[in-house]
């Protein structure tokens, strides 16, 4: 099944979506967490993201480096 079948399927039956990417306050909470020792497992799971999306956006808010 094409994904745009799918999209057009939850569009229609109104079933939420993801959310793509951290708020604003979500990064700075990461950062924060980040910063304090927290593992970038833990921020995700306390975030409800994906811990690659998390590093993502500790790198693009400069407090992880590449």
């Amino acid at each position: 099944m094409h994904r745009a079948t799918v999209s057009k399927h939850l569009t229609r039956n109104n079933v939420g979506r993801r959310q793509r990417g951290l708020t604003i306050d979500e990064i700075a909470e990461a950062v924060k967490l980040h910063g304090g020792g927290i593992s970038m497992r833990a921020i995700a799971l306390t975030l409800g993201v994906d811990r690659k999306q998390v590093r993502a956006s500790l790198v693009a808010a400069g407090a992880l480096s590449t």
